[in-house]
């Protein structure tokens, strides 16, 4: 379980696969570490480590053997409440861009980011 999505593993066969979070629900459902689980913000409706679902295969990659599901059972109520608009997918940084310090282009024409150029010591000192 990751707030990316559910691992879940097939009791037929013990074939691993994954279930992306951005498919469960109508909703958005971020991971609460405390409780091991996939919680519905709207909801509070919530997939726990270690509880049983129903998959349909959606996808098979033989080559790398990856397998993606989809969740055909409904969470089930933990007693967490539903978050509302506390959790957040990312949060803004400056500039209005996620990430926090905004490390964008710079103001300089010719710059490359993220590279400084060595100052000149040659010609621009007192003689």
């Amino acid at each position: 379980m990751t707030g990316s999505g559910l691992f879940v593993q097939l009791k037929e066969t013990g074939a691993d696969g994954f279930i992306p979070a951005s498919t469960v629900g109508d909703e958005y459902y971020y991971h609460d570490e405390a409780h091991r689980a996939l919680v519905g913000e709207d909801t509070g409706r919530a997939y726990q480590l270690g509880d049983m679902v129903d998959v349909k295969l959606v996808e098979a990659i033989p080559t790398a053997g990856a397998l993606r599901f989809e969740l055909l059972t409904e969470g089930k109520q933990i007693g967490i409440k539903p978050s509302g608009a506390r959790h957040r997918r990312f949060r803004t940084g400056a500039r209005g861009k996620p990430g926090g310090r905004g490390r964008g282009k710079s103001k300089r024409p010719g710059a490359k980011p993220g590279k400084r150029k060595p100052a000149s010591r040659s010609g621009s000192g007192k003689r």
